[in-house]
């Protein structure tokens, strides 16, 4: 039986196909939130801090401020949050 994914891989995954082009911004937007709140208490248990800087970088900054945006901005934005939220986790931040 295949190992289940982390939440935070999970999520990783979801945003990085979104920035790859696999799913169009309305299946991101649609979806993101409801994955997050699906996922987020995995994400906690796991990695409690990565799990409040994931939602930090890609919810608040990111999905959240995002209203009104044209597709390119609207993934240029998520991008620069991603690179924000990678950038923390490999400088040991947390």
């Amino acid at each position: 039986m295949p190992r289940q994914k982390t939440g935070l891989a999970f999520m990783m995954e979801f945003v990085q196909r979104y920035l790859d082009g696999t799913l169009s911004r309305i299946e991101f937007d649609l979806d993101f939130n409801d994955h997050l709140k699906k996922h987020y208490r995995k994400m906690e248990r796991e990695t409690g801090e990565l799990a409040d800087c994931f939602a930090f970088y890609l919810a608040e900054e990111g999905c959240d401020v995002a209203h009104g945006l044209s597709d390119a901005d609207h993934k240029k934005l998520i991008r620069k949050q991603f690179q924000e939220f990678n950038a923390a986790m490999s400088d040991d931040i947390l």
